[in-house]
């Protein structure tokens, strides 16, 4: 089987169709490497294909290493062609993962193809499986807009820019590129990554729940630069606020404040996630 890949989106590969049984399978394509995962489930295998049953119905495909294929009719170059075909497409990216929810197709591997590839195409009823990420990843072309214009839009709760409060490391390295120290606090179960103009905290499950960046960096509230303006942004002005230690609290923007808003270059401005209220509410709990 291993020639011309043809994926044709939600159908199958080749001449192998999402829904066969592996009677169907075997009938086409003949012996097999089989895997059994419990009493419904099971794998089986062919040179760089992955075969996933579920109830004895083939749910996923998956290929190793593929250097091209057609889609539809188009013939995608991955090796020198990916990021004109990931423009067009815009799928998500989730950790290092490019997720094409209108083709039921996800690409694992692209941004370090020597490290190995895995294209995998799976069945409308493994949606929720595939897709379950995509509200904490973001698409491919903001990224590409943000690397551009490095303009960070803060979303209270949400978001900063293409930065997602629940995304994993790896999709944080993607937009701020390689930390140049990390560090943890087991008690706590925190990991805080240093760049440097920026600091990035996550959880015990490994999910951003707080940025903090230079205010060198250009960030905005309603388009207005607040890493500028600090505490005199028109916003702020009649906002409630919350003094611990040297910095002013905005609950309503989820953003703390340096040098309690009067902000210089040299300060810094942190965006954090509903699970970081508490420890900028608590004035007698250290700050992580």
């Amino acid at each position: 089987m291993r020639r011309e890949l043809k994926i044709l989106p939600k159908i199958g590969i080749n001449e192998v169709e999402l829904s066969m049984t592996s009677s169907d399978l075997h009938n086409i394509i003949g012996e097999l490497d089989t895997k059994s995962v419990n009493g419904k489930e099971l794998f089986q295998y062919q040179d760089d294909f992955i075969f996933h049953f579920v109830d004895d119905v083939l749910v996923s495909i998956s290929v190793n290493n593929p250097k091209s294929f057609f889609l539809n009719t188009q013939k995608i170059d991955l090796m020198n062609e990916s990021k004109q075909f990931l423009f067009k497409e815009n799928p998500y990216i989730v950790d290092g993962c490019y997720i094409f929810p209108q083709y039921n197709m996800l690409i694992y591997g692209l941004d370090f193809p020597d490290d190995g590839i895995q294209l995998t195409i799976y069945a409308d009823n493994q949606k929720n499986i595939y897709e379950k990420e995509i509200k904490v990843g973001f698409q491919f072309r903001s990224l590409e807009d943000q690397q551009k214009n490095f303009k960070y839009e803060i979303t209270p709760y949400q978001s900063v820019g293409s930065l997602k409060f629940g995304m994993q490391p790896s999709g944080i390295e993607k937009i701020l590129g390689i930390p140049l120290k990390i560090s943890k606090n087991n008690k706590k179960g925190i990991t805080t990554e240093n760049r440097a103009n920026s600091q990035a905290m996550y959880n015990e499950k490994g999910q951003l729940i707080q940025l903090a960046f230079n205010c060198k960096e250009e960030f905005f509230i309603d388009n207005k630069l607040v890493s500028k303006l600090g505490s005199k942004l028109d916003s702020l002005k009649n906002e409630e606020y919350f003094i611990n230690r040297n910095y002013k609290i905005y609950f309503k923007f989820g953003i703390a404040l340096d040098n309690l808003g009067n902000l210089s270059s040299n300060d810094f401005i942190y965006i954090f996630s509903e699970e970081m209220i508490p420890y900028w509410k608590d004035i007698y709990r250290p700050l992580i």
